[in-house]
């Protein structure tokens, strides 16, 4: 009789760590490709027209401030976070839960390089949860800023959708905890643009992924404009993302 018992025990217990195993590695997979294959966009630049937790610690004793926002905000966070220009309406917010570890590559002018400190010291002040940072060493980014010919950055990453780069002066693709972007510097050789396409593009990766035309002195208008200043409704929802 114990025998009979012990082999029972057995037999339930191997199931039971199958089937535990199984639902870890189909929920783990599932959630990789939904953030690989469901969160893309890119920015096309024109004459006239734009087309396209980590960090953390414990919070005991600490006081949540629970930040009120105007409906305006609201309204334009909604329509910024949870749509995108080719994914549609998304259920849930993306955003990174680990440190950015930005890697420049390609061409390396000095006005881009300084630009994207400024950016990262930006939204360094904004955001809590986690940290962006450059780094100098490719094997240490999870992100890569490409400077150069669309061309040369179709031909260097493993694209999605390499074809949108045809008709896109700024383009990114964001993956799970990982992304890459570019700056075309030769379909227009505009500066101002160029610091107006790595700001967007950047802080669009980190989970402002739509365009609107509801204010034209925002980051994320998509007309054309080559701001190269965060408006304050921008510095609200990039704050309302990450930190409230």
């Amino acid at each position: 009789m114990k025998r009979l018992i012990y082999s029972i025990l057995g037999i339930v217990t191997c199931i039971f760590f199958g089937l535990c195993f199984l639902a870890d590695y189909t929920n783990t997979d599932v959630e990789k490709q939904l953030d690989k294959f469901g969160v893309v966009e890119s920015t096309t630049k024109t004459d006239s027209v734009v087309d396209t937790n980590g960090g953390g610690g414990d919070d005991t004793n600490t006081e949540v401030v629970v930040k009120e926002r105007t409906p305006e905000t609201k309204a334009y966070f909604d329509e910024i976070v949870y749509n995108t220009e080719f994914g549609g309406r998304r259920d849930a917010a993306y955003k990174w839960k680990v440190d950015l570890k930005i890697y420049i590559d390609g061409e390396k002018p000095e006005y881009l390089v300084q630009e994207l400190k400024d950016i990262v010291s930006e939204l360094n002040s904004i955001i809590n949860p986690i940290e962006l940072k450059i780094v100098s060493s490719k094997s240490e980014a999870n992100y890569f800023v490409y400077f150069g010919s669309h061309e040369a950055f179709k031909t260097k990453y493993d694209l999605l959708f390499p074809s949108r780069l045809d008709h896109n002066y700024g383009y990114f693709e964001v993956y799970y905890d990982s992304g890459n972007m570019y700056v075309d510097l030769y379909r227009t050789t505009d500066q101002e643009a160029h610091k107006h396409l790595l700001r967007e593009e950047l802080t669009q990766s980190l989970g402002l992924l739509n365009d609107s035309y509801d204010y034209p002195e925002s980051i994320f208008y998509q007309g054309w404009t080559t701001t190269t200043e965060f408006a304050p409704i921008d510095i609200e929802l990039i704050d309302m993302l990450y930190n409230n």
